[in-house]
């Protein structure tokens, strides 16, 4: 083994203590342990009623989770697959602050490799229990994905990755309204990329299939605010 290995085997057991002191921080009440996945869908939907309300709350208090974060390390219970859109604002949608949540964001909200390593790393090392994969209303990745033209660079793997879940729409293209179309093309995409969490990782598959996370798809409306839950 050559020093620049042993380095960097230093410091991943580095990382294991500090994430093993933390959980166990956590069992001596000294962090938050967050909630329960009973309750993550409602504590979601509680904070978005607050941003749609004008009532939100996590403002007041985040220069003290700053400052507990950063000392005590973080236990996010609550992942979300995001889209990339600066409409979508995550923490902020569901009034949450610093520590709460552990997102990841890529433009059409999709699962992949970097994501499944991402939520790996979230669930077996933070605690996270519950994955949200949020998509929104007026998806600019989803729409090209139905336009079905080329797209330059390397933004044709967006709509690689998405292609998938939408096609039996693209072939009833005809059948339904642009907007209505679209408006399907989300949730159905947000349905797909709820698949792929199992299908992209054998660890979230088997935590999955063990009970120890759940997957929950949401849309946000871009016009009013209002994310809404897929049942």
């Amino acid at each position: 083994m050559n020093s620049t290995t042993t380095i960097a085997t230093v410091g991943i057991l580095a990382a294991c203590l500090t994430l093993v002191a933390a959980r166990v921080a956590t069992q001596d009440g000294m962090i938050s342990p967050g909630t329960t996945q009973a309750d993550a869908r409602k504590l979601l939907e509680a904070g978005n009623k607050r941003f749609v309300g004008g009532g939100m709350e996590s403002h007041s208090w985040q220069q003290e989770q700053v400052v507990k974060t950063g000392a005590e390390g973080q236990i996010p219970s609550i992942g979300v697959l995001s889209c990339a859109d600066s409409r979508v604002p995550v923490e902020i949608i569901f009034d949450m602050g610093v520590g709460d949540l552990f997102v990841n964001r890529v433009a059409g909200n999709f699962e992949s490799q970097e994501s499944s390593g991402t939520f790996e790393y979230g669930v077996h090392a933070l605690g996270v229990h519950t994955i949200v994969v949020l998509g929104h209303t007026k998806c600019g990745a989803v729409s090209a994905t139905l336009a079905g033209k080329p797209l330059p660079g390397n933004m044709g793997m967006l709509t690689a990755a998405i292609r998938p879940g939408l096609e039996q729409l693209i072939k009833e293209k005809g059948a339904k309204s642009e907007a209505a179309l679209l408006d399907a093309a989300v949730e159905a995409n947000v349905r797909f990329q709820m698949r792929q969490v199992d299908a992209t990782s054998e660890l979230l598959k088997k935590a999955h299939a063990e009970g120890k996370i759940q997957v929950l798809g949401a849309i946000y409306d871009v016009d009013t605010g209002k994310v809404r839950f897929l049942d």
